[in-house]
Formats: C-alpha cells, sequence, structure tokens
C-alpha cells in the first residue's frame, strides 16, 4: 500500500466513524523495526504514522488498527474484537517481523550496594527456592531511585534490578531478598498469553509468591515504610 492509499483509506475510516466532523488526516509509513504506531491532533489535522512492516498488511488489518488508533486519539471505548482481529493476523505473520537488535544492560549496573550485594543474595535464593537451575542475569541496583518501580526483570536484555532506594541500612534483608525472589519468579516462571493478552502474575506465580517465608512481614513494611526511604 502507498501512503497516497494510506492517506485515502484513513479518511474513509475517520469519516465512517464521526461523520459529523471535518478534520484534515495525514497518515504515513514511516521506517521501523517494531509495530509501534503513533497519532496525535496537531494544528487542526490528524497525524498517522504506522509502521513500515504493515505497509503489505491487508486492508483490512490497516482499516482495524486506524479505527483503534481514532479512537484512542479521541478517548473512545475499543471494542475488544477490534483489538483481537489485530493481534490474530500479528501472531500468525510474526514471521515477516525483523528480528530487532538485542542491546546489552548498561555498563553502569552494579550488584555491590553499599549495605547489599545482589550476587550473594541471588546466589543463595537460587539454592533455597530454585535448587540452583537459574541461570545468573546481570544484576543491578538500578540506575536512579525508583517509588513506582521497585524491581523488574528484564528476558530481552537479561537483567534483573532492584530499586537502589533499599540499599539503606533502614530496610530489613528480608524485603530485599523478597523482591529478589520475586524477580526470580519471573525467570523461572515466564509470561503466558491468555486471550492474546500477556500475563506475568498468573495464578502459579502469586502461589509460589507466598511460598517466601517472610511474605506477609515484608508486605507490612513496605506499605509502613516505602514512602520513607
Amino acid at each position: 500500500m502507498t501512503d497516497h492509499a494510506l492517506n485515502q483509506l484513513c479518511q474513509e475510516v475517520f469519516s465512517d466513524i464521526f461523520p459529523e466532523k471535518q478534520v484534515k488526516i495525514e497518515a504515513s509509513f514511516y521506517p521501523s523495526r517494531s509495530l509501534k504506531h503513533s497519532v496525535k491532533f496537531q494544528n487542526g489535522k490528524v497525524k498517522i504514522r504506522i509502521a513500515e512492516t504493515l505497509r503489505s498488511a491487508p486492508e483490512i488489518i490497516i482499516k482495524t488498527l486506524c479505527t483503534i488508533l481514532f479512537l484512542k486519539l479521541f478517548r473512545f471505548k475499543i471494542d475488544r474484537r477490534l483489538y483481537q482481529h489485530y493481534r490474530e493476523y500479528l501472531e500468525k505473520n510474526a514471521h515477516l517481523l525483523q528480528p530487532v537488535k538485542k542491546r546489552p544492560p548498561s555498563p553502569r549496573y552494579s550488584s555491590v550496594g553499599i549495605y547489599f550485594n545482589l550476587e550473594k543474595i541471588f546466589e543463595r535464593l537460587n539454592h533455597a527456592f530454585f535448587e540452583n537451575r537459574l541461570q545468573k542475569p546481570v544484576l543491578g541496583w538500578s540506575l536512579k531511585k525508583s517509588y513506582r518501580r521497585l524491581g523488574f526483570y528484564s528476558g530481552e536484555k537479561n537483567l534483573l534490578v532492584i530499586s537502589r532506594i533499599f540499599d539503606s541500612k533502614k530496610v530489613p534483608e528480608s524485603v530485599v531478598e523478597y523482591l529478589m525472589y520475586h524477580e526470580m519468579l519471573h525467570i523461572d516462571l515466564p509470561a503466558v498469553k491468555v486471550n492474546h493478552r500477556r500475563r506475568i502474575h498468573g495464578a502459579e506465580f502469586k502461589i509460589r509468591e507466598r511460598l517466601y517465608p517472610h511474605y506477609d512481614e515484608v508486605q507490612k513494611w513496605l506499605k509502613k515504610n516505602l514512602k520513607r526511604l
């Protein structure tokens, strides 16, 4: 599909959804190895950018995507079936997508903190709860203090990070252990798709998370002390 054809298609879709709105549409494909698309209202125009990867997609898929973008732009409720139709196409044609070049984790990450060593905690938990099955990823304290994202694991980067707010003498070791244990569970229990949605905290994950011996104690401590760190 050419950019001109895309522009016409988007104009038709917009007119079907909002027959009373008179807005100029500017739509184009842009070079991208991912499937990130954008829509914004600027200077009286609606501008849409669709990843080049979808240039050869069937017209119905482009229409579906444009519908989703328009509804999202004007904050209208989106029928789940639209998302489902779009995701089914992506899943069936995943081989068409160009692989994204993986970037290694920043060398600035360090597992050695002032009060806690994440390497030692990982090894202790791996032995106690995972029978030493887990391959150790790159471990590090977050580069900046984070109160919303207490920790995360990225399989793509093979990186496990704990927020540096917990590298403090105020923090019980059991709290750091729990945060590490939680992220290690993500290594052992990868995300699964349920009804075309990615689920990272499934039933088994929640059951095993509560097996951490100090789970309740840690939850109470976090609720009481997190904002004080």
